[in-house]
């Protein structure tokens, strides 16, 4: 093992994981060297989620971030040599209307994003599937470049730190945990370890389920969580015994039931021989703070797998049997079933981008295998470039309140998020119900008399409408649009049109008390604001007047919109309560790289 460094450009905490491997990788790519590498377990990682995690991709989202860094993620594992292009399959059970419509759905949001997901039918899907009943499904998607990583994304991660290493450019410690970090003024320094402290211009923290621990040693925290995924065996399955494959058949999504399966291929590959089913529980998710993950000596299998309880899977599994029936007839591998710890976010997104209060300390976390190396390359482009090829704002950690990075809060949105992981399907517009009733206007009160249809947006009540207007629906009839789905109209009151349309004609009062709103002040406020902004900010002219401008960055590329109302000793700042935080602290960074005041 090399001398232990006592600098380095950039300190990786969590090397060992898929996430902290690829970031490494990304950084080396973009021509970046001198990277010191530390990781509580072993490299890679013997204890992390990477050790044990079921390594399936899928490219089916709504989300268009997630399905870049996923086909990212393919097209990296393969050219490696690592992946198995099996194809997906997502199927809806029969008289499941619901999830079928889900599926069209998905099939929709593919469409529009380039993947090649398609329609099968239950014929085509037991085609494919030989193990489903066909009866019990009535259509499906396949995603044919759905598939595994081979053998695992652990191997991938060793091999992404050993070429780092042979190259010179990253120097790797296992069983190296981060004891504390410094900081001074407002930036990072230095990681200290039983081994030594290494003083660092940037500090990465990949550490997965225990990332909260080490946000919370400079005073901050992040809002995600493990939670028990049971993660179950079957076996012995000889199917594919003699092919030399990692797996045979197509993944299989039983969303309805909130569970997959595939087979583990060759009895004789890593892990062959059985089926593997996992499911994510929908009524008690059992979450975990990382202060109480137990050490490595301490567990009985690994820190970040606990034991399994038969109750938490009883009934979801014979719902299983009843659409893949071999898992009645295999024999229950008990000893090689386990809960794995993964972590649910309480944003419903990675956390990922600069420390709100520590200059060049970064955070990334929340990642799933499938994901792993499309942000190891947005993490090192975001920080060599200070921006990436694709709107990255939905995972930026800036985005978030002080609030929402409370304990409580964070328990409360993570334990919704966990039950909502696979099943059911989520509106784009669906209200938490933890975390409410954090911020009210002056008019709440008032608001609730008129009969006020609440929605939260950055921790405020927002009225989307009023039902003591619904008599203007009959005045404006035929001007309001009728929404005959019911997806469509979940979460949307009509009324709130009639309203707008009876402003036009008349006159109302709109509240905009959940904007964000900053003051920019100082001798350089007009500077910086002229430098940020695309419209003119400064000249006398501009004083008591409300200009609506851009964010630009160094290329010219839009970063936020907003409105700057030019006061005679200030600029105020009035924004979307939901990208406010986000870009107070761009300004705020890009002033103190200025050197304004």
């Amino acid at each position: 093992m090399a001398e232990f460094p006592t600098k380095a450009k950039v300190v990786i905490i969590g090397l060992g994981g898929i996430v902290g491997a690829s970031i490494a990788h990304h950084l080396v790519e973009r021509g970046w060297d001198d990277i010191v590498g530390i990781d509580k377990s072993g490299i890679p990682t013997d204890i992390g989620s990477t050790a044990h995690a079921s390594d399936f991709c899928y490219t089916t989202s709504h989300d268009y971030l997630s399905v870049w860094t996923t086909q990212y993620s393919i097209d990296f594992y393969e050219k490696m040599g690592h992946y198995a292009r099996i194809g997906g399959l997502e199927v809806a059970r029969t008289g499941d209307h619901a999830w079928m419509e889900e599926i069209k759905r998905k099939l929709t949001s593919a469409k529009a994003f380039g993947t090649r997901a398609h329609y099968v039918s239950p014929a085509e899907i037991k085609e494919k599937f030989p193990l489903i009943e066909e009866d019990q499904v009535m259509g499906g998607l396949y995603d044919p470049d759905a598939g595994l990583v081979i053998p695992r994304s652990q191997t991938v991660a060793g091999k992404l730190v050993d070429t780092a290493e042979k190259a010179g450019k990253l120097k790797v410690f296992g069983n190296t945990p981060a004891q504390s970090l410094i900081v001074e003024g407002g930036r990072i320094k230095g990681v200290v370890t039983h081994r030594g402290t290494i003083m660092a211009d940037h500090v990465i923290v990949c550490a997965g389920i225990w990332g909260r621990l080490i946000a919370e040693m400079v005073g901050e925290d992040l809002p995600v969580m493990p939670v028990d995924h049971p993660l179950t065996f079957f076996g012995p399955y000889n199917e594919f015994e003699g092919t030399g494959k990692e797996i045979g058949f197509p993944l299989l999504r039983d969303q309805g039931n909130s569970a997959y399966m595939r087979d583990t291929g060759d009895p004789k590959t890593t892990e062959g021989g059985q089926i593997e089913w996992g499911y994510y529980e929908t009524e008690n998710p059992r979450l975990c703070h990382p202060r109480e993950i137990l050490e490595k000596h301490e567990a009985r299998l690994s820190p970040s797998q606990r034991d399994l309880d038969m109750e938490q899977i009883l009934t979801p599994l014979e719902r299983a049997m009843e659409l893949t029936p071999i898992l009645g007839e295999l024999g229950y591998n008990e000893g090689h079933s386990f809960n794995g710890l993964l972590q649910v976010s309480a944003a419903g997104g990675a956390s990922c981008g600069e420390s709100q209060k520590v200059r060049g300390l970064w955070y990334c976390v929340a990642i799933w295998v499938k994901d792993g190396p499309g942000y190891g390359k947005l993490i090192a482009d975001w920080m060599t470039d200070g921006r990436t090829e694709i709107d990255h704002s939905s995972i930026d950690y800036s985005r978030f309140y002080e609030h929402q990075l409370k304990e409580d809060f964070i328990y409360g949105r993570t334990y919704e998020a966990a039950q909502k992981i696979y099943f059911p399907a989520v509106h784009p517009r669906e209200p938490y119900g933890t975390g409410r009733d954090i911020k009210r206007s002056p008019f709440y009160e008032r608001e609730k008399e008129l009969g006020g249809h609440f929605m939260e947006l950055g921790g405020w009540e927002r009225a989307h409408g009023y039902a003591v207007n619904e008599h203007l629906l009959e005045k404006y009839a035929d001007k309001v649009p009728v929404r005959a789905n019911e997806w469509d109209s979940r979460h949307f009151w009509r009324v709130s049109n009639a309203e707008h349309l009876a402003m036009s004609e008349d006159c109302g009062i709109v509240n905009l008390s959940h904007f964000h709103m900053v003051d920019i002040a100082g001798p350089d406020h007009v500077e910086l604001l002229e430098w940020l902004c695309a419209a003119k900010i400064g000249g006398d002219a501009n004083i008591g007047k409300g200009i609506y401008t851009h964010f630009l960055d160094d290329e010219g590329m839009v970063r936020a919109d907003f409105t700057v109302f030019r006061l005679a000793d200030r600029g105020r700042l009035v924004n979307g309560a939901d990208a406010g935080p986000r870009d107070y602290h761009y300004m705020k960074r890009i002033a103190e790289d200025k050197g304004s005041t």
